[in-house]
């Protein structure tokens, strides 16, 4: 796939997420690589199409070297060479055009440092450059004796001295060896004692990223998308319990991109920053949701229904890190992980009446939304037939 090509389908995606299914330009709240990182570590795992494509290519550099009988493959290696080995073919160098396997060939640098060795006769692996004994080239473990090795480019096969009963490994150097590389020689020596040369057997190529030795367009694509990131609730926000919108604005809620009025004097509207709620402090997502005096109430509700005592902490997004229900039962930790949700839904819902439809604050309201919403979301938990919502509420004070 063309790369413009790629990025002109993630913008439709970018569009379509942000644009509540239409494809119009709507704000982009989240960043797209934080979109495209796995669930686990915070993003919503949508698929990276410029990755994607990347990973796809590169699958078609190890089906070249491990199908060696293939027609393809001899059509490939006709017209534009093997490199020594036979594991790929010779780079294009052609000046012009945008042809098929130029682009192939490109994406084969991926597999470099991802791809090791099964030494059968030897005959198709370096044995200072190729990965075949270990978790690194020869080269690497040895700098000192490399430097000073009589063929950089050796085979393995061209080591190996058959000339004994059992044959043994016998590298070749320029010079005699110091007396203080005597050692390093025996520590080579000793490291690969255990290899042996199989003369009817071929030399095999492994994929290190795969437990079973095999290319997967999955494997490289979740190394290549791969980033450190820090704590988050991804368990505690994608609830099933819990509606997906519901799940959504949490998750936005959590990396603070909701579109609060802070939010929108950074992308440059002319607003006055203030909490609609409480009408004393600036809005921030955080300050709606955690440490807002009317939000408050609700979480004061929340801990004297489950009998708990708690100090929240400073954000959001900490708050559902540090979520727990150790002391509670087995059904009452499932609700219970379903309360913030709840609760960051009817403090949002009521924000925007009074934003949007010039409503007067109501805790009755506030409080009312989030004791249905809880019962409505998680009744089926219970799961002790028909439960009303006096009965529920009984339920959840009685641990």
């Amino acid at each position: 796939m063309p790369r413009v090509v790629s990025l002109r389908l993630e913008k439709i995606q970018r569009d379509f997420l942000w644009g509540g299914g239409a494809l119009e330009r709507k704000p982009h709240l989240v960043n797209w690589d934080t979109v495209c990182m796995e669930k686990r570590k915070g993003g919503l795992g949508v698929r990276c199409l410029s990755i994607l494509n990347r990973a796809l290519l590169c699958k078609w550099n190890w089906h070249f070297a491990i199908e060696r009988e293939n027609f393809w493959r001899h059509v490939i290696s006709r017209k534009f060479g093997e490199e020594e080995g036979g594991w790929s073919s010779r780079d294009v160098r052609e000046s012009y055009g945008v042809g098929f396997w130029k682009e192939i060939r490109k994406e084969g640098a991926l597999m470099q440092n991802k791809v090791a060795f099964l030494v059968g006769n030897g005959r198709r692996v370096k044995f200072w450059k190729d990965i075949w004994w270990g978790n690194l080239p020869l080269c690497n473990f040895f700098p000192s004796l490399y430097a000073f090795a009589s063929f950089k480019e050796a085979w393995v096969e061209e080591f190996w001295d058959t000339s004994g009963v059992e044959g043994v490994w016998s590298p070749r150097f320029s010079r005699p060896f110091n007396d203080w590389e005597v050692e390093e020689v025996e520590r080579l020596l000793l490291t690969i004692r255990g290899a042996r040369l199989s003369p009817l057997m071929e030399d095999r190529m492994r994929w290190k990223v795969t437990s079973n030795g095999s290319f997967s367009v999955k494997s490289l694509y979740n190394d290549l998308s791969s980033r450190r990131a820090g704590l988050f609730p991804h368990g505690l926000i994608w609830n099933p319990s819990v509606p997906s919108k519901v799940c959504f604005f949490a998750w936005e809620a959590s990396w603070g991109k909701v579109l609060t009025m802070d939010q929108l004097k950074k992308r440059g509207w002319a607003v006055a920053n203030r909490c609609f709620l409480c009408c004393e402090e600036d809005e921030s997502i955080d300050h709606i949701l955690i440490h807002c005096s009317k939000a408050r109430v609700l979480w004061e509700l929340l801990f004297a229904l489950f009998g708990v005592c708690w100090v929240l902490p400073s954000s959001a997004r900490e708050t559902l890190i540090e979520w727990r229900g150790f002391m509670l039962g087995k059904k009452h930790r499932k609700v219970w992980k379903a309360a913030p949700l709840c609760l960051f839904w009817a403090v949002w819902m009521e924000r925007n009446r009074i934003a949007f439809d010039n409503e007067d604050f109501s805790v009755h309201r506030l409080k009312n939304s989030f004791v249905c919403n809880l019962w409505v979301w998680t009744k089926s938990i219970v799961n002790e037939g028909p439960l009303t919502l006096p009965s529920f509420i009984d339920w959840l004070g009685a641990r």
